[in-house]
């Protein structure tokens, strides 16, 4: 399968826009912050729902947006956006895999990289800056779940009021989530790591780099796998 068979939107031209995008639709949310004071309020009381699910790796093997040995000799970078489909199926098929056998083993560090294109707009804006707030909280990993999964719902799925709904279930702290979101804490990184993967040339989603590298197939785990095997030799 091929990026542009999956459906991979192109980023290039569009930076500017991009990185106002966001902005614009906190501003938005940022005017109607009124309506949202019954919300502080209503989790101020609200018992967690569950523990945050982490993946089973040492402690020191987990650092925000980000899961390995800190000494892997592999990097892998996943840059991805929350509203596209082909990203929900890397993360259900081959990140899976690869965590089993390279992340786990210490040979890789897979990094997530946020890459919310114009064409996903507001939502990807929101659910990548969402994924950084829950990240405060230790729950990067497990919101990046719930986030994948709310594709289903379309750009209704990516509202503050339905990503404090996650947290909560989740077992974060959704007033310290909600307010991390409606200061705006993460707009500047979203537009920043969106203008680098313009820079990088990136115009697809999900674009796998491993120790800087494009995979030209982000499906095809046996270039995945020639690819670390590679980069463990350099």
């Amino acid at each position: 399968m091929t990026r542009s068979a999956i459906g991979a939107r192109s980023a290039k031209g569009r930076a500017k826009t991009g990185s106002n995008t966001i902005g614009l639709w906190i501003v938005g949310v940022s005017a109607g912050i009124v309506l949202l004071v019954v919300l502080f309020v209503a989790l101020g009381n609200r018992p967690s729902a569950r523990a945050v699910d982490v993946p089973d790796l040492p402690a020191n093997w987990l650092a925000r947006d980000a899961m390995g040995s800190p000494d892997a000799p592999v990097t892998v970078q996943a840059w991805e956006d929350f509203l596209c489909p082909a990203c929900r199926q890397w993360n259900s098929v081959v990140e899976p895999r690869l965590v089993e056998e390279y992340v786990k083993t210490g040979i890789v560090r897979l990094e997530f990289r946020q890459f919310p294109l114009t064409g996903h707009q507001p939502g990807s804006g929101m659910a990548a800056m969402a994924s950084l707030c829950a990240a405060d909280q230790g729950g990067f990993w497990s919101m990046k779940g719930k986030l994948f999964e709310a594709q289903d719902r379309g750009q209704a799925g990516f509202t503050i009021d339905a990503i404090v709904r996650y947290a909560d279930e989740l077992g974060l702290n959704s007033r310290t989530l909600l307010e991390c979101m409606t200061s705006q804490k993460y707009r500047d990184e979203v537009n920043a790591s969106f203008n680098e993967a313009v820079t990088l040339g990136l115009n697809a989603t999900p674009s796998i780099l491993v120790n800087g590298v494009r995979m030209e197939n982000p499906f095809d785990y046996n270039e995945l796998t020639r690819l670390i095997e590679w980069a463990q030799n350099q």
